[in-house]
């Protein structure tokens, strides 16, 4: 099902309360919105009373643009089309205002979902005054087997309507109950006769599962499997309720009946089934969606932070029905973003180089927008960077798990940079097979450094032996930052002069900056520009800047580099 926008018709207020006062049950165990808009309809719910807490709303709308408001009101988004929805068990009451060219059937699935509930729809009047279809025809003859359904004119003209039309409505109310007693317990003899077992019999008919012949698309056997699962969930939670029940037909055993045990039967009832089985499902689905995460390729490849920050926007999406259409569109999303995904990294990467030692990095003058300030631009040194911290005691056979993970992020960054999904021979590796060559300072390769190691002092010396794959981080994450222009044409001669000379003129800014700032470290702007606070940061970019320009003004390169506008336009050359 595409999204319309002409269908669209936020629910006024006044409506909204009327339709949850068709409600004859007001203990909400958990509502769902198969068609929430920006959230309007669930606005005319009832405000709790003083001692209980609002019932749990779960939300289903196409238009993702709105799934941020929705989640801001304290919104579960659980779908994207309702139409392709399944898992209505967990709901007690169920209410939607579907497009008005399709509300039939919103209803008919609604009602097909649906447990033990109640439903309460908006559609139009015209859907029953003329039933023309099958499905308007199979929906009247619900209505009036379960429900009853009242026209009112006008209700899309009152004065709090967002969006007015003179369509008259039909405001429909289902209740569909579960027979506890014949469905779950059933006739207490038959159901004694059909369960009874001998203590030997108990585990005649086990057999092992099997394996399914599953078609090949994993994530059709995803989503197969996961179907399986709730499936089998839903058996057992039925199970458990038939077992308590019978076991409650025995009668309390002597040392509960002498105070001398206690009694854990659950609690027997459609709420507490369908709070149980909307716990267990979570859980399964949370289950589903994390094997789809680790199984896409893109993961694998991210450091620890950028994996962090996948998985955090990952519980947004595990919200989500567990379907095709669901887990293909997450899919898209996560390729679609791939790009940006992998500049977080890099930038991380950077930033952890230039961090850790002030030495590891140069300084040039950066590019700028005519609506902001200069700008220090920072480059990795391409000679050779240090890494302190990583400490490693005599009786050590092999680096800590948290070094190994810190190597395993510049592996997966250079491999990224270099095209690969993982380096030939990455520095996890060598400091796995050769941790005591290392212990012992001797400097060994990589694929893209060659590394001394000095585990008393706790420092990694890393020299690059791809300068061009360094070029490459210095140039992304340079744009990235804005120290560098948009594209290399937009910069003059001198701009790429002083870029590709910062690691010459590295001794001579530093003893630049040596000059207006005391010994302390805490008034160093190379230290405080690696770690200092935002407004720290903006200021020890500045004084470098002025360092970086008086050095290149003794070596008569011009700073006068073009800038531009945001819309690329070019504007007169700013005076040093």
């Amino acid at each position: 099902m595409s999204y319309d926008p002409f269908q669209f018709y936020p629910t006024p207020k006044t409506l909204a309360e009327k339709a949850f006062a068709k409600f004859e049950d007001k203990h909400f165990v958990r509502i769902l919105e198969p068609s929430a808009g920006d959230g309007a309809l669930l606005e005319g719910m009832p405000c709790p009373s003083y001692h209980s807490r609002p019932a749990p709303v779960d939300c289903i709308e196409i238009d993702m643009s709105k799934h941020a408001a929705l989640r801001e009101k304290g919104y579960n988004v659980v779908g994207i089309d309702f139409l392709q929805f399944s898992n209505g068990a967990s709901y007690s009451h169920i209410i939607l205002n579907p497009p008005f060219n399709a509300g039939a059937e919103h209803v008919l699935k609604a009602w097909d979902i649906a447990w033990d509930a109640e439903i309460v729809a908006i559609i139009n009047a015209e859907t029953l005054a003329n039933p023309f279809s099958k499905e308007r025809r199979q929906l009247l003859s619900i209505i009036e087997l379960h429900g009853d359904y009242e026209i009112i004119e006008g209700a899309f003209l009152s004065d709090d309507t967002e969006r007015k039309t003179p369509v008259d409505i039909a405001l429909v109310h289902l209740t569909k109950r579960f027979d506890m007693n014949s469905e779950v317990f059933g006739d207490i003899i038959g159901n004694l006769r059909q369960d009874a077992e001998t203590g030997a019999g108990l585990a005649d008919g086990y057999r092992a599962t099997q394996e399914l012949a599953l078609p090949a698309s994993h994530v059709e056997n995803s989503v197969i499997a996961f179907r399986a699962a709730v499936q089998s969930m839903r058996e057992s939670v039925f199970a458990g309720n038939r077992a308590t029940y019978y076991a409650r037909l025995l009668g309390e055993t002597l040392a509960v009946r002498n105070g001398g045990g206690t009694v854990t039967d659950s609690e027997l009832s459609v709420g507490a089934i369908q709070k149980v089985l909307h716990s267990n499902y979570l859980e399964l689905k949370d289950r589903a969606w994390a094997g789809i995460l680790r199984g896409t390729q893109v993961t694998s490849r991210l450091s620890r932070a950028a994996q962090r920050r996948v998985e955090s926007e990952f519980e947004t999406i595990k919200q989500l029905e567990f379907n095709e259409s669901n887990i293909y569109g997450f899919l898209c999303g996560l390729i679609e973003n791939q790009g940006e995904i992998m500049n977080d990294m890099m930038a991380e990467c950077f930033d952890s180089i230039m961090r850790f030692h002030t030495d590891n990095v140069v300084h040039y003058k950066g590019w700028v927008s005519n609506d902001r300030q200069r700008t220090a631009g920072m480059k990795i040194k391409m000679t050779r960077f240090i890494i302190p911290g990583h400490r490693a005691e005599s009786y050590q056979r092999s680096m800590n798990w948290e070094t190994q993970q810190f190597l395993a992020d510049f592996d997966k960054c250079f491999s990224a940079l270099d095209g690969k999904l993982q380096p030939d021979y990455g520095l996890v590796q060598l400091f796995t097979d050769r941790f005591d060559d290392l212990k012992q300072s001797e400097r060994l390769d990589s694929s893209y450094f060659s590394v001394r190691y000095f585990p008393q002092a706790g420092t990694l010396h890393l020299f690059p032996l791809r300068k061009d794959l360094v070029d490459r981080l210095n140039r992304k994450v340079g744009k990235l930052r804005q120290w560098l222009p948009p594209t290399d044409t937009m910069a003059n001669e001198s701009f790429w002069s002083q870029f590709d000379r910062a690691e010459k003129f590295d001794r001579e800014i530093r003893a630049e900056i040596n000059k207006n700032h005391r010994s302390s470290r805490w008034d160093d702007p190379l230290w405080k520009i690696a770690r200092g606070s935002e407004a720290e940061r903006a200021e020890a970019s500045a004084r470098i800047e002025e360092a970086v320009s008086a050095v290149l003004d003794r070596h008569g390169i011009s700073t006068d580099f073009l800038l531009t506008n945001d819309a690329g336009q070019c504007l007169l050359p700013l005076a040093a």
